[in-house]
Protein backbone atom coordinates (compact mmCIF):
# COMPACT_ATOMS: atom_id res chain seq x y z
CA UNK A 1 0.00 0.00 0.00
CA UNK A 2 1.03 3.78 -0.72
CA UNK A 3 1.38 6.41 1.93
CA UNK A 4 -0.09 9.46 1.94
CA UNK A 5 3.49 11.19 0.63
CA UNK A 6 3.79 8.85 -2.24
CA UNK A 7 0.12 9.35 -3.63
CA UNK A 8 0.87 12.65 -3.59
CA UNK A 9 3.95 12.01 -5.41
CA UNK A 10 2.57 10.21 -8.25
CA UNK A 11 -0.71 13.08 -8.48
CA UNK A 12 1.99 15.67 -8.96
CA UNK A 13 4.17 13.83 -11.29
CA UNK A 14 0.86 12.75 -13.23
CA UNK A 15 0.10 16.56 -13.09
CA UNK A 16 3.91 17.70 -14.38
CA UNK A 17 3.59 15.05 -17.18
CA UNK A 18 0.34 16.07 -18.74
CA UNK A 19 1.10 19.61 -18.31
CA UNK A 20 4.75 19.11 -19.96
CA UNK A 21 2.86 16.48 -22.34
CA UNK A 22 0.31 19.65 -23.63
CA UNK A 23 2.37 22.46 -23.98
CA UNK A 24 5.67 20.28 -25.85
CA UNK A 25 2.82 18.57 -27.85
CA UNK A 26 1.84 22.05 -28.52
CA UNK A 27 4.87 23.47 -29.86
CA UNK A 28 5.53 20.53 -32.14
CA UNK A 29 2.32 19.79 -33.47
CA UNK A 30 1.85 23.62 -34.29
CA UNK A 31 5.24 23.66 -36.41
CA UNK A 32 4.46 20.57 -37.84
CA UNK A 33 0.83 21.94 -39.16
CA UNK A 34 3.24 24.87 -40.50
CA UNK A 35 5.78 22.92 -42.24
CA UNK A 36 3.11 20.80 -44.00
CA UNK A 37 1.15 23.93 -44.92
CA UNK A 38 4.20 26.07 -46.43
CA UNK A 39 6.00 23.15 -47.28
CA UNK A 40 9.05 24.61 -45.64
CA UNK A 41 10.09 25.82 -42.45
CA UNK A 42 12.32 28.30 -40.67
CA UNK A 43 15.55 27.21 -38.65
CA UNK A 44 14.13 28.16 -35.44
CA UNK A 45 10.84 26.56 -35.70
CA UNK A 46 12.83 23.23 -36.76
CA UNK A 47 14.56 23.75 -33.75
CA UNK A 48 11.57 24.76 -31.50
CA UNK A 49 9.86 21.38 -33.35
CA UNK A 50 12.81 19.18 -32.18
CA UNK A 51 12.59 20.36 -29.25
CA UNK A 52 9.29 19.51 -28.00
CA UNK A 53 9.75 16.22 -29.26
CA UNK A 54 12.65 15.25 -27.52
CA UNK A 55 10.68 16.69 -24.15
CA UNK A 56 7.73 14.74 -25.09
CA UNK A 57 10.47 11.63 -24.42
CA UNK A 58 12.11 13.35 -21.66
CA UNK A 59 8.54 13.63 -19.83
CA UNK A 60 7.73 10.06 -20.35
CA UNK A 61 11.08 8.19 -19.26
CA UNK A 62 10.37 10.59 -15.94
CA UNK A 63 6.78 9.63 -14.97
CA UNK A 64 8.23 5.37 -16.16
CA UNK A 65 10.82 6.53 -13.51
CA UNK A 66 8.21 7.54 -11.03
CA UNK A 67 6.13 4.64 -11.54
CA UNK A 68 8.50 1.87 -11.42
CA UNK A 69 10.26 3.48 -8.16
CA UNK A 70 6.48 3.67 -6.85
CA UNK A 71 5.77 0.42 -7.21
CA UNK A 72 8.40 -1.80 -8.27
CA UNK A 73 11.29 -0.44 -6.01
CA UNK A 74 13.05 -4.46 -6.37
CA UNK A 75 13.43 -3.75 -10.34
CA UNK A 76 14.38 -0.04 -9.98
CA UNK A 77 17.44 -0.63 -9.69
CA UNK A 78 17.61 -3.76 -11.73
CA UNK A 79 20.86 -3.96 -14.37
CA UNK A 80 19.12 -3.86 -18.06
CA UNK A 81 16.20 -1.92 -17.15
CA UNK A 82 18.38 0.88 -15.45
CA UNK A 83 20.97 1.18 -18.04
CA UNK A 84 17.76 1.29 -20.93
CA UNK A 85 16.27 3.94 -18.85
CA UNK A 86 19.53 5.39 -18.49
CA UNK A 87 19.91 5.59 -22.49
CA UNK A 88 16.92 7.02 -22.90
CA UNK A 89 17.15 9.60 -20.25
CA UNK A 90 20.45 10.77 -21.64
CA UNK A 91 19.19 10.73 -24.92
CA UNK A 92 16.27 13.05 -24.44
CA UNK A 93 18.05 14.59 -21.76
CA UNK A 94 20.92 15.83 -23.71
CA UNK A 95 19.45 16.36 -26.95
CA UNK A 96 16.82 18.54 -24.65
CA UNK A 97 19.92 20.88 -23.97
CA UNK A 98 21.82 20.84 -26.86
CA UNK A 99 18.69 22.31 -28.88
CA UNK A 100 17.85 24.77 -26.32
CA UNK A 101 21.74 25.38 -27.03
CA UNK A 102 21.49 25.72 -30.15
CA UNK A 103 17.89 28.11 -29.99
CA UNK A 104 20.05 30.42 -27.65
CA UNK A 105 22.86 31.03 -30.50
CA UNK A 106 20.41 31.31 -33.21
CA UNK A 107 18.62 34.08 -30.84
CA UNK A 108 22.40 36.08 -30.19
CA UNK A 109 23.24 35.35 -33.87
CA UNK A 110 19.91 36.61 -35.26
CA UNK A 111 19.47 39.61 -33.22
CA UNK A 112 22.80 40.82 -31.32
CA UNK A 113 24.53 43.31 -33.22
CA UNK A 114 28.51 43.17 -33.28
CA UNK A 115 30.92 44.34 -35.35
CA UNK A 116 33.32 41.99 -34.77
CA UNK A 117 34.91 40.20 -37.66
CA UNK A 118 34.28 36.88 -36.09
CA UNK A 119 30.62 37.55 -34.64
CA UNK A 120 30.09 38.78 -38.24
CA UNK A 121 31.31 35.45 -40.02
CA UNK A 122 29.01 33.37 -37.29
CA UNK A 123 25.86 35.47 -38.63
CA UNK A 124 26.60 35.04 -41.99
CA UNK A 125 26.81 31.90 -42.11
CA UNK A 126 24.12 30.79 -39.03
CA UNK A 127 22.49 27.90 -41.42
CA UNK A 128 25.59 26.24 -41.31
CA UNK A 129 26.88 26.97 -37.33
CA UNK A 130 23.38 25.08 -35.90
CA UNK A 131 24.02 21.88 -37.66
CA UNK A 132 27.71 22.16 -36.50
CA UNK A 133 26.43 22.64 -33.27
CA UNK A 134 23.70 19.51 -33.61
CA UNK A 135 26.69 17.58 -34.79
CA UNK A 136 28.96 18.14 -31.81
CA UNK A 137 25.70 17.31 -30.21
CA UNK A 138 25.41 13.61 -31.56
CA UNK A 139 29.14 12.82 -31.23
CA UNK A 140 28.75 14.00 -27.45
CA UNK A 141 26.04 11.70 -26.95
CA UNK A 142 27.70 8.75 -28.21
CA UNK A 143 30.98 9.27 -26.39
CA UNK A 144 28.71 10.25 -23.13
CA UNK A 145 26.53 6.86 -23.42
CA UNK A 146 29.33 4.76 -23.46
CA UNK A 147 31.02 6.56 -20.29
CA UNK A 148 27.16 6.36 -18.53
CA UNK A 149 26.74 2.38 -18.97
CA UNK A 150 30.45 1.72 -17.81
CA UNK A 151 29.57 4.21 -15.01
CA UNK A 152 26.81 2.52 -13.83
CA UNK A 153 28.05 -1.18 -14.29
CA UNK A 154 30.67 -0.17 -11.64
CA UNK A 155 27.97 1.32 -9.59
CA UNK A 156 26.25 -2.25 -9.53
CA UNK A 157 29.55 -3.79 -8.89
CA UNK A 158 29.51 -1.62 -5.85
CA UNK A 159 25.69 -2.42 -4.89
CA UNK A 160 26.76 -6.13 -5.09
CA UNK A 161 29.70 -5.43 -3.10
CA UNK A 162 27.40 -3.92 -0.11
CA UNK A 163 25.04 -6.23 -0.42
CA UNK A 164 26.82 -9.46 -0.22
CA UNK A 165 28.89 -7.51 2.84
CA UNK A 166 32.37 -7.30 1.54
CA UNK A 167 34.91 -4.90 3.58
CA UNK A 168 34.54 -1.20 2.01
CA UNK A 169 38.07 -0.83 3.06
CA UNK A 170 39.05 -3.55 0.30
CA UNK A 171 41.54 -1.95 -2.65
CA UNK A 172 38.98 -3.14 -4.28
CA UNK A 173 36.16 -1.21 -3.58
CA UNK A 174 38.38 1.92 -3.15
CA UNK A 175 39.18 1.59 -6.54
CA UNK A 176 36.23 0.93 -8.24
CA UNK A 177 34.52 4.34 -6.01
CA UNK A 178 37.28 5.98 -7.27
CA UNK A 179 36.83 5.03 -11.05
CA UNK A 180 32.85 6.02 -10.52
CA UNK A 181 33.76 9.62 -9.15
CA UNK A 182 36.00 9.80 -12.40
CA UNK A 183 32.72 8.80 -14.52
CA UNK A 184 30.87 11.04 -12.56
CA UNK A 185 32.61 14.19 -12.66
CA UNK A 186 33.17 13.40 -16.60
CA UNK A 187 29.50 13.39 -17.16
CA UNK A 188 28.98 16.63 -15.28
CA UNK A 189 31.75 18.19 -17.57
CA UNK A 190 29.51 17.18 -20.49
CA UNK A 191 26.63 18.92 -18.95
CA UNK A 192 28.89 21.92 -18.51
CA UNK A 193 29.56 22.98 -22.54
CA UNK A 194 25.96 23.49 -23.23
CA UNK A 195 25.58 25.79 -20.02
CA UNK A 196 28.93 27.98 -20.94
CA UNK A 197 27.46 28.40 -24.37
CA UNK A 198 24.10 29.59 -23.61
CA UNK A 199 25.48 31.86 -20.69
CA UNK A 200 27.37 33.50 -23.25
CA UNK A 201 24.96 33.54 -25.59
CA UNK A 202 22.66 35.80 -23.17
CA UNK A 203 25.47 37.82 -22.01
CA UNK A 204 26.02 39.03 -25.68
CA UNK A 205 22.23 39.41 -26.19
CA UNK A 206 22.14 42.15 -23.31
CA UNK A 207 25.52 43.47 -24.11
CA UNK A 208 23.96 43.74 -27.63
CA UNK A 209 20.59 45.32 -25.98
CA UNK A 210 22.41 47.85 -24.21
CA UNK A 211 24.40 49.55 -26.93
CA UNK A 212 21.66 49.38 -29.26
CA UNK A 213 19.66 51.38 -26.17
CA UNK A 214 22.29 53.74 -25.51
CA UNK A 215 22.66 54.73 -29.38
CA UNK A 216 18.66 54.72 -30.22
CA UNK A 217 19.18 57.32 -27.13
CA UNK A 218 21.38 59.29 -28.85
CA UNK A 219 18.66 59.69 -32.11
CA UNK A 220 15.65 61.37 -32.61
CA UNK A 221 13.65 58.46 -33.25
CA UNK A 222 11.74 56.90 -30.89
CA UNK A 223 13.82 54.50 -28.69
CA UNK A 224 11.42 51.33 -29.41
CA UNK A 225 12.40 50.81 -32.77
CA UNK A 226 11.96 47.10 -33.86
CA UNK A 227 15.23 46.12 -33.76
CA UNK A 228 15.07 47.16 -29.84
CA UNK A 229 11.53 45.60 -29.19
CA UNK A 230 13.45 42.39 -31.04
CA UNK A 231 16.58 42.92 -28.44
CA UNK A 232 13.80 42.65 -25.45
CA UNK A 233 11.76 40.07 -26.39
CA UNK A 234 14.49 37.71 -26.97
CA UNK A 235 16.72 38.91 -24.13
CA UNK A 236 13.34 38.20 -21.82
CA UNK A 237 12.93 34.84 -23.56
CA UNK A 238 16.88 33.88 -23.09
CA UNK A 239 17.43 35.36 -19.67
CA UNK A 240 14.38 33.22 -18.08
CA UNK A 241 15.29 30.36 -19.82
CA UNK A 242 18.71 30.55 -18.46
CA UNK A 243 17.41 30.77 -14.79
CA UNK A 244 15.83 27.47 -15.72
CA UNK A 245 18.63 26.04 -16.91
CA UNK A 246 20.85 26.98 -13.97
CA UNK A 247 17.74 25.11 -12.00
CA UNK A 248 18.14 22.29 -14.03
CA UNK A 249 21.46 22.29 -13.96
CA UNK A 250 21.76 21.95 -10.12
CA UNK A 251 19.01 19.02 -9.99
CA UNK A 252 20.76 17.68 -12.68
CA UNK A 253 23.93 17.60 -10.78
CA UNK A 254 22.45 16.83 -7.81
CA UNK A 255 20.42 13.68 -9.21
CA UNK A 256 23.16 11.69 -10.85
CA UNK A 257 25.04 11.97 -7.32
CA UNK A 258 22.59 9.99 -5.78
CA UNK A 259 24.44 7.16 -7.42
CA UNK A 260 26.83 7.40 -5.14
CA UNK A 261 24.13 7.54 -1.91
CA UNK A 262 22.24 4.81 0.31
CA UNK A 263 18.86 5.34 0.51
CA UNK A 264 17.71 7.83 -1.55
CA UNK A 265 14.43 7.10 -2.67
CA UNK A 266 13.19 9.90 -1.10
CA UNK A 267 15.74 12.46 -2.40
CA UNK A 268 15.16 10.55 -6.17
CA UNK A 269 11.67 11.45 -5.17
CA UNK A 270 11.74 15.23 -4.60
CA UNK A 271 14.22 15.20 -7.53
CA UNK A 272 11.79 13.53 -10.04
CA UNK A 273 9.08 16.38 -9.20
CA UNK A 274 11.30 19.17 -9.69
CA UNK A 275 12.86 18.30 -13.12
CA UNK A 276 9.97 18.74 -15.34
CA UNK A 277 9.93 22.29 -14.15
CA UNK A 278 12.70 23.02 -16.62
CA UNK A 279 11.23 21.36 -19.67
CA UNK A 280 7.66 22.46 -19.34
CA UNK A 281 7.98 26.38 -17.83
CA UNK A 282 10.53 26.77 -20.82
CA UNK A 283 8.18 25.51 -23.44
CA UNK A 284 5.03 27.51 -22.50
CA UNK A 285 7.42 30.83 -22.49
CA UNK A 286 8.69 29.85 -25.88
CA UNK A 287 5.20 29.50 -26.62
CA UNK A 288 4.08 33.28 -25.28
CA UNK A 289 6.73 34.75 -26.83
CA UNK A 290 5.81 33.74 -30.03
CA UNK A 291 2.74 36.15 -31.28
CA UNK A 292 1.35 33.26 -33.57
CA UNK A 293 1.83 30.68 -30.99
CA UNK A 294 0.25 32.56 -28.55
CA UNK A 295 -2.61 33.54 -30.32
CA UNK A 296 -3.16 29.85 -31.48
CA UNK A 297 -2.88 28.88 -27.49
CA UNK A 298 -5.12 31.38 -26.23
CA UNK A 299 -7.85 30.14 -28.98
CA UNK A 300 -7.19 26.70 -27.51
CA UNK A 301 -8.13 27.78 -23.79
CA UNK A 302 -11.08 29.83 -25.39
CA UNK A 303 -9.20 33.57 -23.95
CA UNK A 304 -9.51 35.43 -27.28
CA UNK A 305 -12.12 37.91 -26.89
CA UNK A 306 -14.35 36.63 -29.22
CA UNK A 307 -14.24 33.11 -28.10
CA UNK A 308 -14.88 34.85 -24.85
CA UNK A 309 -17.92 36.66 -26.03
CA UNK A 310 -19.37 33.48 -27.37
CA UNK A 311 -18.95 31.84 -23.91
CA UNK A 312 -21.09 34.92 -22.48
CA UNK A 313 -23.91 34.06 -24.72
CA UNK A 314 -23.15 30.05 -23.71
CA UNK A 315 -21.04 28.55 -26.84
CA UNK A 316 -17.11 28.77 -26.86
CA UNK A 317 -15.86 27.41 -30.55
CA UNK A 318 -11.53 27.22 -30.66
Amino acid sequence: MLDVFQIFFLLMAFGEFILGIWGNGFLGFINCIHWIKRNKISLSDFIIMNLAFSRIILHCVLIFDSIVLMFGLDFYYEVTLTTIREACWTFSNYLSIWLSTCLSVFYCLKIAVFSHPAFLWLKWRISRVIPCILLVCVLFFFFNTVLLIKKYYIAFALLKMRALNIINYTENVRRKQRELYVFHFINFLWTLVPFITSLFSCFLLILSLRRHTRAMGHRTIAPRDMSTTAHVRATKAMFSYFLLFVFYFVIQFIGTSTILLKDTKVLIMIIELVAPVYPSVHSFILILQNKTLKEAFLKQLCLKKGCMKDGARGSCTP
